[in-house]
């Protein structure tokens, strides 16, 4: 396994979480709570972004610039199944590599912002197209050691590819906050088809 030091401390991030939400009553921790969770278990870790279900901190361990995503086991679930959706002899080329996951946190190859020409991003949709991902974006497509991969996507659950498909190139049209509640019922609907 590959950073197995970093794996054991994200699996005492999940004790820790689940212990908050055991102790507070609560379906998950507030994300302002989460990153003072994070910060406590990787105090070099650097939030460099955040969603509506995940958390992403930016670490280095030794020479290796990584990604920890850290959000509810359903958002980390979908993650890792659209990552496994792409086969494995194209995966690492169009896709960062998933290194592991655990209940609450996945570890990814990280990716800088970098300039996608309409032309490479339009052949990244076409890959991601033929495998079932959805919500590609330039903000989800980075330089990942030189090459330009996908770090972030979403699936429709079963039947609903094409619904979703179609959503998303509306979507892609709308102001940001419509867009942000698309992304967050459709997390809700891929949570209750599992």
């Amino acid at each position: 396994m590959k950073f197995k030091s970093l794996h054991e401390k994200a699996k005492l991030l999940d004790d820790l979480i689940d212990e908050y939400r055991k102790t507070k009553g609560t379906s998950f921790v507030p994300m302002s709570s989460l990153q003072d969770i994070v910060l406590t278990v990787f105090p070099d870790g650097v939030m460099v972004n955040f969603g509506l279900h995940k958390l992403v901190f930016r670490l280095t361990h030794k020479s290796h610039a990584i990604a920890l995503k850290i959000g509810k086991t359903e958002a980390i679930e979908v993650d890792y199944e659209a990552y496994k959706r792409m086969p494995a002899s194209i995966r690492h080329v169009y896709f960062a590599r998933i290194f592991w996951h655990t209940k609450y946190c996945l570890l990814q190859e990280y990716g800088i912002e970098a300039e996608v020409s309409p032309e490479e991003f339009a052949q990244i949709k076409i890959i991601a197209d033929r495998y079932g991902l959805l919500d590609i974006t330039c903000d989800n497509v980075r330089k990942v050691n030189g090459n330009l991969k996908i770090i972030d996507a979403s699936i429709a659950p079963p039947g609903l590819f094409r619904l979703w498909k179609t959503a998303d190139i509306i979507k892609d049209k709308l102001p940001p906050q419509i867009r942000k509640a698309i992304r967050k019922s459709r997390m809700l609907t891929t949570a209750k088809a599992r």
